[in-house]
């Protein structure tokens, strides 16, 4: 692992310098280009034309301050590297970014901007940016943010390119503030109904209970805990008594549960529906008048996101999702053997004012629309 660490910085300026040179001579032609790490995320954009960038090969951490909580990496380096060097320090990522393959790479997670469990608990992988260094359209190189939370005042890109997917830049580092690794997990599952559950996931929170992830799949609720020793161990003991009380009959469930939540291993994740990932607002309780008997459903976040298998259609799903003040992507169903699905857009169709916003900080950035285009909308 440290002479993963100590990449030569030679040998990164000089990739660096390459990228910077292949972007500017795009720039000149109007070469279309396709950025991307090593590919493990490519599920959920559409294929982009033009000559293949990769970000794979620039690799290594540039600068780490576990006193501080933050580290600058490039963007190539391997996603399991970054977690094996925080792991090593007592520290983690705290939006818990799933990976879906074992080469995902920091840049890769960023561009597409996931979070996992713990993401209505901690934040968005977008809150946890503190920078980036990135090349734009037109070839410059350009940085935003800090290395460290003193340095940040305002808003700034970094925010925006946070799940761009490559289109408004080519990154190349990241700056990222991190949190200590919890003294203690600990999860607990109980039956419950689902029109129960966001109520239910809410009082507890209001309680002070230390809740780092909770989701709803067949008629069980699934709460984690984590925190320091004494206080994960006597709120385990407090929820346990209160729900027995109840007489919800809780048990202790296995921590891993949530990593093969994140990771989509679960059972549930075997279906051969397309999958489509909705973000709803927490306490959405009518939902499922909209839902047919062949579809399923595991709820997320305390009741924010809900993984969907359905065959109805992409119109409808998006409809009725957009009815509830929220919206859906489709997060796994184009590569199936479908014309119909191999032209449903994955995100959810802007309004008129939105695109014109997308499109005015695209122009800015990709003057000629050479990076990524049509990755998520065909206008950007």
């Amino acid at each position: 692992m440290s002479s993963y660490i100590q990449t030569s910085h030679i040998h990164n300026n000089d990739l660096t310098d390459q990228l910077v040179s292949q972007v500017q001579s795009a720039y000149q032609n109007r070469q279309a280009l396709a950025i991307q790490g090593n590919g493990s995320k490519l599920f959920l954009i559409h294929q982009v034309p033009g000559q293949r960038l990769s970000t794979a090969s620039h690799q290594g951490i540039v600068n780490y301050l576990p006193s501080e909580l933050t580290i600058t990496v490039r963007s190539g380096t391997l996603l399991s590297d970054l977690k094996e060097v925080l792991t090593e320090n007592g520290q983690m990522l705290a939006f818990e970014p799933p990976q879906f393959s074992a080469n995902a790479t920091i840049g890769g997670t960023i561009a597409a901007g996931l979070s996992g469990p713990s993401r209505p608990f901690t934040g968005s992988a977008r809150d946890f940016v503190l920078g980036c260094k990135i090349i734009n359209g037109r070839g410059e190189l350009l940085q935003f943010g800090g290395e460290v939370m003193k340095n940040v005042a305002g808003y700034d890109l970094s925010r925006l390119v946070t799940g761009s997917y490559g289109s408004l830049g080519l990154i190349l580092e990241v700056s990222l503030k991190l949190l200590p690794l919890p003294s203690r997990e600990q999860s607990i599952s109980f039956p419950l109904q689902l029109n129960q559950f966001a109520h239910q996931v809410q009082r507890l929170l209001l309680s002070g209970y230390p809740i780092t992830a909770a989701c709803y799949l067949d008629g069980q609720a699934y709460i984690r805990l984590a925190g320091s020793e004494k206080g994960v161990a006597s709120s385990y003991q407090e929820i346990s008594q209160l729900l027995s009380k109840q007489k919800f009959q809780p048990q202790e469930i296995n921590n891993l549960f949530w990593s093969e939540l994140n990771e989509q291993q679960l059972s549930f994740f075997d279906q051969t529906q397309p999958l489509w990932r909705l973000s709803l607002p927490g306490k959405t309780e009518n939902f499922e008048r909209y839902i047919s008997a062949e579809d399923k459903q595991l709820i997320d976040w305390g009741g924010a996101l809900r993984w969907f298998y359905s065959n109805q259609s992409a119109d409808k799903i998006r409809s009725d999702a957009q009815s509830l003040g929220g919206h859906a992507q489709l997060f796994r169903g184009n590569e199936m053997d479908s014309d119909e699905l191999k032209n449903v857009p994955k995100q959810q169709p802007l309004t008129p004012a939105i695109m014109k916003i997308h499109q005015q900080i695209k122009r800015a950035m990709d003057p000629h629309l050479i990076l990524n285009h049509g990755c998520l909308y065909p206008e950007l």
